[in-house]
């Protein structure tokens, strides 16, 4: 499983009370289905949802989504310039900043869109090490947060 060590370490600093860190872990049905859509879809991804689940994590640090979307189906693209149609997000930090792949680039890799000036930024790391830095997992495995 190439997710143990990130669900060791929600299991030890979420808090299991909170119902904002409930997940729901996608059925091989659903991961077909999105595969499909999406065939370039980063294994590192699709992994995740696999093995921990959409939703949120940390007391919404952050929210992975089992779909990909973009600002068109959130009704924003009007009021940002066109990012392309390989941009697709699957994510958000709560604070109007999404993440997702650039399917006519670098699939592999995330890029996030910053919503105070509509950039796109690459961030030059797989899913699985953006997605430990939204846990606020440091390079040696420790919480961020203390």
């Amino acid at each position: 499983m190439k997710y143990n060590f990130e669900k060791e370490f929600l299991a030890q600093n979420e808090n299991k009370s909170d119902a904002t860190n409930l997940r729901e872990k996608l059925s091989e049905t659903e991961i077909k289905k999105l595969l499909e859509e999406y065939p370039k879809l980063s294994d590192d991804y699709i992994d995740y949802l696999k093995e921990i689940g959409s939703g949120n994590f940390r007391e919404c640090q952050f929210v992975v989504q089992n779909y990909l979307f973009n600002l068109d189906d959130l009704g924003l693209a009007e009021h940002y310039d066109e990012l392309g149609s390989g941009i697709k997000f699957f994510g958000d930090n709560y604070c109007g900043d999404f993440s997702g792949f650039d399917f006519d680039n670098n699939p592999e890799l995330v890029v996030e869109f910053w919503h105070e000036d509509g950039t796109i930024c690459e961030t030059n790391k797989t899913f699985k090490e953006y997605i430990r830095e939204q846990m606020l997992i440091d390079d040696n495995g420790q919480d961020e947060r203390e």
